[in-house]
């Protein structure tokens, strides 16, 4: 992807899903509120009357957390500065850094509770649109998407995208079988988490292109010796 694609891509994830739902959602729009409300409503009560199906829940929506995004991206950025990229580096420390910061400014800005239930799974004192868990599990899925797709062969990277697609979606429906979040919030997480994944990477200019060889695989060609023509 062009940097231009990425940076219009972006931006238009933004505008066409990000700014709507926080008008929509900030002025009470009562369809859209209705759909959210019908689906909290029948997903959380399966969550509440089964602690196994509850468990597995709670841990996976684990993947979407500051914690989570710093175990798993510490090492990438330790790679990426000692490998020469440093520019991927710093991409994915900004982003990395910022996706929560930038997440809590617009759920002021929007000033949404959170689901209310007489028996609540899920408690929390923040706000609720856009979804933290959301962006943050796009933003981590795809600075490693970045960091590390343009290391894979084509024809093993369909399996990565759909991995992660998958991760991204079972984080989504665990927030609001939880009830932790209506689905316009979780929509809006995974757009503000996309666009602001590809905002930076144009910036930053490290979106993926041509396939690269891994660091062992370039070493072992340099130690090889040229081949002779004749004897």
């Amino acid at each position: 992807m062009s940097r231009r694609g990425a940076l219009t891509l972006g931006l238009a994830l933004w505008l066409a899903l990000v700014l709507p739902l926080a008008l929509l959602v900030h002025a009470g729009w009562a369809p859209l509120l209705d759909t959210d409300r019908a689906v909290v409503d029948a997903l959380q009560p399966a969550a509440a009357d089964s602690p196994a199906y509850r468990g597995v829940l709670s841990v996976l929506t684990d993947a979407g957390t500051s914690w989570v995004r710093l175990l798993a991206l510490l090492p990438v950025v330790i790679w990426a500065f000692r490998t020469g990229r440093a520019g991927l580096g710093w991409y994915v420390v900004v982003a990395a850094s910022l996706i929560g910061p930038l997440t809590s400014g617009l759920k002021l800005l929007v000033g949404r509770e959170r689901p209310e239930f007489a028996d609540p799974i899920y408690v929390s004192d923040s706000l609720s649109h856009p979804s933290g868990h959301s962006s943050g599990i796009v933003t981590l899925v795809g600075l490693l998407l970045v960091a590390f797709l343009r290391l894979q062969r084509r024809r093993t990277r369909w399996l990565t995208l759909t991995g992660a697609v998958l991760l991204v979606l079972a984080v989504g429906l665990t927030r609001m079988a939880l009830g932790a979040h209506y689905p316009s919030d979780v929509l809006a997480g995974y757009a503000l988490g996309a666009g602001w994944v590809l905002v930076l990477g144009a910036a930053f200019g490290v979106l993926p292109g041509r396939r690269e060889e891994p660091e062992g695989d370039r070493s072992l060609q340099k130690q090889q010796p040229p081949e002779r023509n004749g004897p």
